[in-house]
């Protein structure tokens, strides 16, 4: 996904001389390129994110689209301040793009991953927030941002992820289903895609049925995904995320403000600071939010 924003980017700038990239000394091996062709509109400040979100408010106020690229800890934790006053209080057109989202930096440690970012994002107005599962959710989030008159933030992995979406989306705010099924209800974000589809197939041999539903835009809920969920006869929300501040407890939050009565079981990463070592895969199982794990959970409620 990593480098299909990239690409992206690069063919916007060839279209839009107003597009200024600004990278958090990040990026190496991506932007070479664009530095080279645009070289009067990149600019890499260094570690200096509080600066990084400044500069790129300003250019916005004077009329430039603006990228900013880091690590996603660096886009939205440590420069969370000038993200709320100088951008979304403003409501500049900003768009934010983090790399490595969920923990896909494991092992580098706590300061690499980015496990409440959604939680500190919907606590900013005018802010659309997107994590895309694969290479064509992505294209779909970044041309919804370009188009956008309100910031936004893009949050992807870097691991080269394969398309699952056998065609391009239209519209990126709704739901999307990727396995049809009828006894279960599996709904994810980001690329934790990989273990809900394989966890699909596993139920499938257990006899159960599930439906996949791919949710991008974590920033609102549609009407169309509360009346999904209302049809099935369980519900679970899977994601590389915390598990309260996330797509889940908006989800439980929208069916209890529209009446939806059924409860959203959420699978993610408990709200604690994380000191097991291991890489991706084995913290996925850890807490709980791999395929083995997510079948268990869904076996244990609809058998148990």
């Amino acid at each position: 996904m990593r480098n299909r924003i990239a690409k992206r980017i690069y063919e916007k700038a060839k279209e839009d001389k107003s597009l200024f990239l600004i990278s958090g000394d990040a990026g190496l091996g991506v932007w070479e390129q664009y530095q080279k062709d645009f070289s009067d509109r990149f600019l890499n400040p260094g570690v200096n994110e509080a600066c990084d979100v400044g500069m790129a408010a300003g250019l916005a106020l004077c009329g430039h689209k603006v990228i900013y690229y880091n690590i996603a800890p660096f886009v939205i934790m440590r420069p969370y301040e000038q993200l709320r006053n100088d951008v979304c209080y403003q409501e500049l057109p900003v768009i934010f793009v983090g790399t490595g989202s969920g923990i896909t930096y494991a092992p580098a440690g706590m300061t690499h991953y980015v496990v409440e970012d959604i939680a500190l994002c919907r606590t900013l107005p005018n802010l659309n927030i997107f994590s895309p599962c694969d290479p064509i959710e992505a294209d779909a989030a970044f041309a919804y941002a370009y188009e956008s008159r309100n910031p936004s933030y893009i949050r992807i992995p870097k691991n080269g992820e394969p398309e699952v979406h056998k065609a391009p989306i239209k519209d990126i705010t709704q739901p999307h289903v990727l396995n049809e099924g009828s006894d279960v209800l599996l709904i994810f974000h980001g690329s934790i895609s990989d273990d809900v589809l394989k966890a699909c197939e596993e139920l499938k041999d257990k006899g159960i049925s599930a439906c996949a539903v791919s949710h991008p835009c974590v920033s609102k809920i549609s009407e169309e995904m509360l009346d999904m969920i209302s049809m099935f006869p369980a519900v679970f929300c899977i994601e590389e995320h915390f598990e309260y501040g996330g797509l889940g407890t908006m989800l439980a939050d929208s069916c209890n403000s529209f009446s939806v009565h059924k409860k959203i079981h959420k699978l993610g990463i408990k709200n604690q600071y994380i000191h097991t070592v291991g890489n991706r895969d084995f913290l996925r199982k850890h807490y709980g939010i791999d395929a083995g794990s997510i079948v268990s959970a869904v076996t244990g409620v609809l058998h148990g």
